[in-house]
C-alpha cells in the first residue's frame, strides 16, 4: 500500500475546504473542520430572529396612548418667533391646516419651519402625561405649553442636532412632560431631512411598556443583523471568499444606518457627539452600503461573466456610491439627503435586473437572490416615498425598509447555506475524483501494478519506518534478461505480454500484504520488503527466478533459450540513508548479477556478510565503483 500526504485544493470557488489528505491507494482520509452543520444551525437562528422581529414589527405599538389632532402652520423664515406671541390660537387655527397627527403626516424634505398647535383632549389628570414625538431624525424640536390667557412657556428644546442630555426621557424618540393645566401644546419643528410630525399623548403608567416594546422590537431586529454579520464573517474566515466579506461590510453599513434612522445609534453609541454624526451618518452609511452591495453582487452573480456592459454599469454605480459616502462626510445639505433616499432605488433595481439575467442563464443562487433583492427594492421604494412625502407615513411605509432588510437577510441566509451545501457536494465529488486520479497516477497502465512514482513514495516511507523502528528492510531490483533482443525478435506486442505475465508471477511470489511490487521502468521491476532479513529476501528472490523460469517463455536470443531475470538485492538495518542511495546499492547488486552471467541473484556485500550496513558501505566504497 502506498502512503501519501499533502494538501489538496478541492474547490475552485470559495475554497471552503482545504483538505489534508493522509491515506493510501484504497482511499483518502480527510482531516478538516466540519463547518456545515454549525453553519446550518446558525442560519436557522438568523431566520428565527428575523421572523420574530417581523412579528413584533407588525405589532401596533401605537395602540396605547391618546391620538392627537392639530393645526400645522408653515413658515419659510427659520428665524421667525413664536406666532402665538402676536396672534391668538383662533387666528393660528384659521391660517393653518388641520391634520390628524396620529397618522404620521409628513411633508417630505423642506427648509421651512413647521409650527404644530395641538389642543389637548380630555384625559385622566390624576397622573402625569407625556407628549411623544415619534420621529427620531428631527434636527430641532421646541415645545411650548400654555394658552392665550396664561401665555406661552418653553417646556423643552431638543433634537438630534442638540445635546443628547437635553432630552427628558432616555429614549431614541422624544418625550415632553406636560403640565396638567395646559390646554394647548405648540411644537416647533425644523430639519434638513424629511419633515414629519407623529404626535400622541402617553400616560405615566403606559410610558415604560411603550418604551420597552420599542426597544425589544428593535433589539430583535438588530440582533438578527449582528448574527448575520457573525455568520458571514465565520464563513469568510473558513472560505476566504471575498463575496462573504463584502456581505459582512454591507450588513455592517446597513446596521449603522438603521441605528441612525431609528435613534438607537445616538442613544447608545454617539451620545456625546455634538450633532456631526447625526447630520452626516445617513449619507455616509448609505454610500458605503451601496458600494459594498455592488461589490457583493458582482462577486456573487459573477457579473463580468454574465454581461460585460452591465459589469461596467455596476462599476460606475459603485464609484458613485463611494463618492456619495465621501461627500456625506464633507457636507450636509438637503439635496444630498434627498439623493441619499433615491439613489438606493436605482442600485437595487440594477441588482434585480442582474438577478433576472442570472436566472435566465440558470446561474446558481439567482432565484433566491432575485427574491431577496426584490423585497429590498419594494422596501426601499416605500421607505423613500414616505421620506420624500410622496406616500403617507404609516406602519407599512415607515417599516418597509426594515421588512425588506429582514426578507433580504432571511432569503440570502438560505441562499448562502444552499451554496455551502452545493460546495460541500462539489468537495465530495472532487475529493473522490482526486482520489481516483491519484490512484491512477500511481498505477502502471500496462501491467496494472504500482509505478515508479508509487515506488518513490513507498520507499521513502519504509526507510523512515526502518530507521525509527530499527528493523531490516530489503530492496530488489529485477531486470528481464536480454529484453531488447526479445522485442527485436518477437515484436513489441509479445514483449508487452511478457511484461504482464512476469509481473503477475512476481506478484504471486509475495507472501505478505506489506510486500510491494513496482514497475520501475521498461523491463525493470522493483520490490520493497519491509521488516525482512537477508534470508527471507533471498528466498523470495529465488522463488521469483524459479517461477519465471517455470513460465517457459521462448527467447531464442538468450543463451538460456527462455525468458529469465537477474535480481540485485540490498538488505539494510536501521538505515539512515536517502532513498536514492539505497536504490544505488540495489542497482550495484543488479549489475553484479548481470556481470555474473545473468539469471542469478546477487546481494551487495561490502563487509563479508550478506546484510549490508548502509552507512559503512558508503563510507568504505569508492564512489566511482558504484
Amino acid at each position: 500500500m502506498v502512503r501519501h500526504s499533502g494538501y489538496t485544493e478541492l474547490l475552485n470557488y470559495g475554497r471552503l475546504y482545504t483538505i489534508f489528505t493522509e491515506g493510501n491507494t484504497n482511499g483518502v482520509r480527510t482531516h478538516g473542520v466540519r463547518i456545515v452543520p454549525f453553519v446550518l444551525r446558525l442560519a436557522w437562528l438568523v431566520v428565527f430572529s428575523c421572523v420574530a422581529s417581523t412579528t413584533f414589527a407588525l405589532v401596533d405599538v401605537k395602540a396605547k396612548g391618546i391620538p392627537l389632532h392639530g393645526w400645522v402652520l408653515v413658515d419659510s423664515n427659520p428665524d421667525s418667533p413664536n406666532p402665538l406671541l402676536t396672534n391668538s390660537t383662533e387666528d393660528f387655527k384659521n391660517s393653518s391646516q388641520y391634520v390628524d397627527l396620529n397618522r404620521r403626516s409628513n411633508r417630505g424634505y423642506s427648509h421651512s419651519v413647521y409650527w404644530v398647535l395641538v389642543e389637548l383632549p380630555e384625559r385622566d389628570l390624576s397622573q402625569h402625561w407625556w407628549l411623544e414625538y415619534g420621529y427620531p431624525l428631527i434636527d430641532y424640536i421646541d415645545v411650548y405649553t400654555g394658552s392665550d390667557a396664561t401665555g406661552w412657556t418653553l417646556k423643552g428644546s431638543t433634537g438630534d442636532q442638540r445635546s443628547w442630555y437635553s432630552r427628558e426621557v432616555y429614549s431614541p424618540v422624544f418625550y415632553f412632560n406636560l403640565p396638567s393645566d395646559s390646554p394647548y401644546v405648540l411644537v416647533r419643528l425644523q430639519t434638513l431631512g424629511s419633515m414629519q410630525y407623529p404626535l400622541r399623548l402617553i400616560s405615566e403608567s403606559e410610558l415604560p411598556s411603550v418604551r420597552g416594546n420599542n426597544i425589544f422590537m428593535h433589539g430583535l431586529f438588530f440582533g438578527a443583523l449582528f448574527i448575520m454579520i457573525f455568520y458571514n464573517m465565520f464563513v469568510f474566515v473558513m472560505s476566504r471568499e471575498l463575496a462573504y466579506l463584502y456581505y459582512v461590510c454591507l450588513i455592517g453599513a446597513i446596521t449603522v444606518f438603521e441605528l441612525a434612522v431609528t435613534g438607537f445609534g445616538n442613544m447608545y453609541f454617539w451620545r456625546s457627539d455634538d450633532g456631526w454624526v447625526n447630520e452626516h451618518v445617513q449619507s455616509i452609511t448609505v454610500g458605503f452600503c451601496l458600494t459594498f452591495v455592488v461589490l457583493f453582487t458582482r462577486r456573487f452573480l459573477k457579473i463580468n461573466e454574465l454581461n460585460r456592459t452591465l459589469d461596467k454599469i455596476y462599476i460606475i454605480a459603485g464609484l458613485i456610491s463611494l463618492v456619495l459616502a465621501v461627500f456625506g462626510a464633507l457636507q450636509a445639505s438637503q439635496w444630498l439627503v434627498s439623493f441619499t433616499a433615491l439613489w438606493p432605488i436605482a442600485v437595487v433595481f440594477l441588482i434585480v435586473y442582474a438577478s433576472v439575467l442570472g436566472l435566465l442563464k440558470r446561474q446558481s443562487g439567482a432565484t433566491l437572490f432575485l427574491l431577496a433583492w426584490s423585497g429590498g427594492l419594494i422596501g426601499a421604494v416605500l421607505f423613500a416615498g414616505q421620506m420624500q412625502g410622496w406616500m403617507p407615513s404609516n406602519t407599512i411605509t415607515v417599516n418597509a425598509l426594515k421588512w425588506g432588510i429582514i426578507l433580504n437577510v432571511t432569503l440570502l441566509s438560505f441562499s448562502l447555506v444552499s451554496q455551502i451545501q452545493k460546495l460541500k457536494q462539489e468537495k465530495e465529488d472532487l475529493q473522490q475524483k482526486a482520489n481516483e486520479n491519484y490512484q491512477l497516477a500511481l498505477i502502471d497502465g500496462l501491467t496494472g501494478i504500482p509505478n515508479r512514482r508509487a515506488f518513490d513514495e513507498r520507499l521513502f516511507g519504509e526507510l523512515e519506518r526502518s530507521r525509527r523502528d530499527k528493523t531490516h528492510i530489503a530492496l530488489m531490483m529485477i531486470d528481464i534478461d536480454y529484453f531488447k533482443n526479445f522485442n527485436d525478435a518477437y515484436g513489441h506486442q509479445m514483449g508487452d505480454d511478457t511484461l504482464i505475465r512476469t509481473a503477475l508471477v512476481m506478484h504471486g511470489c509475495l507472501r505478505r500484504p506489506g510486500d510491494m511490487l513496482f514497475r520501475y521502468g521498461g523491463e525493470e521491476f522493483s520490490i520493497i520488503l519491509a521488516d525482512t532479513h537477508e534470508e527471507g529476501a533471498n528466498n523470495t528472490a529465488q522463488r521469483i527466478m524459479k517461477e519465471i523460469q517455470g513460465l517457459c517463455i521462448p527467447h531464442k536470443e538468450s543463451p538460456f533459450k527462455q525468458v529469465t531475470v537477474s535480481i540485485g538485492l540490498a538488505v539494510a538495518k536501521n538505515a539512515n540513508i536517502k532513498p536514492a542511495d539505497f536504490i544505488q546499492v540495489a542497482d550495484e547488486a543488479l549489475y553484479k548479477a548481470k556481470r555474473s552471467g545473468r539469471n542469478t541473484v546477487s546481494i551487495t556485500n561490502s563487509q563479508g556478510t550478506s546484510v549490508v550496513n548502509i552507512g559503512d558501505y558508503f563510507k568504505n566504497t569508492p564512489k566511482d565503483t558504484l
